[in-house]
């Protein structure tokens, strides 16, 4: 996990699993794997394609609180970078590789991983194609912090 803070949150929904001897009802596992699902995106920032969805059971095999369905957790097939973020040291990244300021999508948010006085300041953030600019983002591109200041 990237900070304690944010360790929380998952601490906090893992405290919510019922014991194994206590019933737990479709529905509640449903809302319980949105929750997670809507978690991560709040921890590592939005990705896109991941939803929980309720279906028919693929196995056959039954189950008291869910007889013959079960949820499934579906990804959307990979596409163009969806997460895009200012690594520790400075660079604008998507996915994992070096970005320039024109590859960032319209309404794009771009999480700001940096700590301290550099943290939000869109002049000190290295492009693929320019390094530092004295430009700023485009007025839809938001700039949003990992870590919050404690």
């Amino acid at each position: 996990m990237t900070k304690a803070m944010h360790d929380r949150l998952l601490v906090a929904l893992l405290a919510k699993l019922p014991t194994a001897i206590a019933p737990w009802p479709r529905a509640d596992r449903i809302a319980w794997l949105q929750l997670l699902a809507m978690a991560f995106d709040v921890i590592y920032g939005p990705c896109g394609g991941v939803r929980v969805i309720a279906g028919e059971a693929c196995d056959g095999k039954t189950d008291q609180t869910a007889p013959a369905q079960h949820s499934r957790i579906e990804a959307a097939p990979p596409s163009a970078p969806r997460r895009f973020y200012v690594d520790r040291d400075g660079f604008a990244m998507g996915d994992g590789k070096p970005i320039s300021m024109e590859e960032l999508p319209a309404g794009a948010i771009v999480w700001d991983e940096r700590a301290g006085a550099e943290c939000g300041d869109v002049t000190a953030i290295l492009w693929r194609d320019v390094g530092t600019s004295r430009r700023s983002l485009p007025p839809d591109i938001i700039l949003r912090p990992v870590f919050e200041a404690s």
